[in-house]
């Protein structure tokens, strides 16, 4: 990354690269805050380290501490949730699926961290990959979206089952969504309901725009 670029990142957003995805239509790659963005008209896909949802989350799940040796990312923008994973050292693998064949590109050619080489990257539809793998994990995390909205097969209860099937005994989930509109907020408080009927002692985190429903697998 050329230093003079990053400094001015602190002052601009620094255009890097568009292209044109089949889902979420133009994305653009830019440097901000000394952190690759990716972002469309509606919303931001990935900040680095800034990504603040998940950085909440992290500190508030105490994820960092946890002993996680295997990690799913449904939904991975440039690799934000791995950037900000980097410090936990016992992780030794990380699932990262994404069905955009454009995201999964800019996501090799981008991500920073260190666990990039402990990274494996599956292009292929999430809800597909929850259903057919035979693995389990010890951290899921769920950052699916199209713009701004979850696609709503993610939020059946079906779905919802399949994915407490792969997530081992003492593992968190974190399952983030929008929450800054009326309607994100209604559709929200309607999730937290079909949720918490599936994965009993959750609650969830509010992280600057977005909402992170979280579950820690103590059953056993």
């Amino acid at each position: 990354m050329n230093k003079i670029i990053k400094i001015f990142s602190y002052v601009i957003d620094f255009p890097i690269e568009k292209r044109i995805s089949e889902y979420s239509g133009e994305v653009k790659v830019s440097l901000h805050k000394g952190q690759y963005k990716l972002s469309t008209k509606k919303a931001i896909y990935s900040f680095g380290k800034n990504y603040t949802s998940f950085d909440v989350a992290f500190k508030s799940s105490d994820v960092l501490n946890q002993k996680i040796q295997s990690v799913l990312v449904l939904g991975i923008g440039l690799g934000s949730v791995v950037d900000l994973l980097e410090n936990n050292s016992s992780i030794n693998e990380i699932t990262a699926v994404d069905a955009d064949s454009v995201i999964i590109d800019l996501a090799k050619k981008y991500l920073q961290s260190t666990l990039r080489k402990n990274t494996y990257f599956i292009c292929d539809d999430a809800e597909k990959f929850v259903y057919n793998t035979q693995q389990k994990f010890d951290l899921i995390l769920f950052d699916v979206f199209i713009e701004d909205e979850t696609p709503m097969q993610f939020m059946q209860t079906n779905f919802l089952k399949e994915i407490k099937k792969i997530i081992n005994k003492n593992g968190i989930l974190l399952f983030s969504k929008i929450d800054e509109t009326n309607n994100s907020k209604i559709e929200n408080a309607q999730f937290e309901k079909t949720f918490t009927a599936i994965f009993q002692d959750s609650f969830s985190i509010n992280t600057n725009g977005n909402k992170v429903f979280a579950w820690i697998n103590s059953n056993p």
